[in-house]
């Protein structure tokens, strides 16, 4: 017996009791499961996406060098209002899961964002912030960089 099938974004062959198991080479979870428009210039810029699905970056958003964003992160304007600037984000700065990050603020240079935040206020480099509304948790000891 000799089956293919799709299941769960990947491509499965049967042969009698042996199942084989690949990832579906015509899915790409960045471009097909986000929405991030300007994708290139951030994959040239060091930025990487360990679990990348779910995330949403609006095209006016700015993100600095060496950034790590995981999944279902979004990062835009407050409100979807059309005059609002997106947020501004520095380098090496790190997005945890579930976060938004929304409005004319400011991230700076080697910020952590904990999981399931929500940024509204500008966050000043070196620290590590969370919660909803996010709060600065406390600064990062230049050992930690």
């Amino acid at each position: 017996m000799f089956q293919i099938y799709k299941e769960d974004n990947h491509i499965n062959i049967k042969i009698a009791r042996l199942r084989i198991k690949f990832k579906n080479p015509f899915i790409n979870q960045l471009e097909d499961c986000c929405s991030i428009h300007n994708l290139q210039e951030l994959r040239k810029s060091g930025t990487i996406f360990p679990h990348p699905i779910g995330i949403v970056i609006a095209k006016e958003a700015e993100i600095g060098r060496n950034c790590v964003i995981y999944q279902n992160v979004t990062i835009g304007k407050k409100n979807g209002l059309t005059k609002q600037r997106a947020p501004k984000i520095g380098n090496n700065v790190k997005i945890y899961a579930g976060s938004v990050i929304a409005g004319d603020i400011t991230i700076g240079d080697n910020c952590i964002i904990g999981a399931n935040s929500t940024v509204l206020t500008d966050i000043p480099p070196d620290n590590i912030c969370a919660g909803n509304p996010a709060k600065i948790i406390r600064k990062i000891k230049e050992s930690e960089n």
